[in-house]
């Protein structure tokens, strides 16, 4: 007569152990399982949200897009202050030192965004050898949040350089050519435009 092992114990469905028994922890129903796709009718594995996500960018303006990051932003925000305290300290005049970081910014930011073209990045491969800064912006996208913070920019140094300081100590008609040729270069209709053919080659 064959004798049962003693590690082995036969358990009915009715019997306590088996209502104490604890789940899988692959089971669905598990609270805080994670959820296994399952395989559909015909074998395939059921779709997720990672196969609904959108395929990455063919290509990244890394010449550009930097400017486009919360990061660009305040690295600007910090160099403008960083200038003005500068010139604040050698000056010994704070409304003075907002004119020197308008004339600054303006002649800066036009040479840099305005009058330079191409891309130094090699990957690009002369993609933007055409363009300036400002119009590989955005992939030219006009009208955009980081566009209208460039704008803002000079206008706001514009606005402390004048009331900084007395209107007659400062160059207040040169402030003004500076915040007109910038705000001009930065309009929609100026893009990819060549005045006079200057800067065309």
């Amino acid at each position: 007569m064959p004798v049962a092992s003693p590690l082995t114990l036969p358990v009915s469905p009715r019997s306590p152990l088996a209502a104490t028994s604890s789940p899988s922890p692959f089971s669905p129903n598990l609270p805080g399982s994670a959820a296994l796709p399952r395989a559909s009718a015909s074998g395939r594995r059921a779709s997720t949200d990672f196969d609904r996500m959108p395929p990455p960018p063919a290509h990244l303006n890394r010449n550009a897009e930097w400017v486009s990051t919360a990061g660009g932003w305040a690295f600007i925000l910090c160099l403008i202050a960083l200038g003005w305290l500068a010139s604040a300290a050698l000056l010994g005049d704070p409304g003075k030192a907002w004119t020197v970081i308008h004339l600054a910014h303006g002649a800066l930011t036009f040479y840099l965004f305005h009058w330079m073209k191409g891309s130094p990045v090699s990957a690009d491969q002369g993609k933007y050898d055409g363009l300036t800064f400002w119009e590989q912006l955005d992939d030219g996208v006009q009208n955009t949040a980081t566009r209208k913070f460039l704008i803002f920019l000079p206008a706001l140094t514009f606005a402390l350089a004048s009331h900084g300081s007395d209107y007659s100590a400062q160059p207040l008609g040169l402030n003004l050519v500076v915040l007109a040729v910038l705000l001009v270069a930065k309009l929609p209709t100026m893009h990819t435009v060549r005045l006079f053919g200057i800067n065309k080659w």
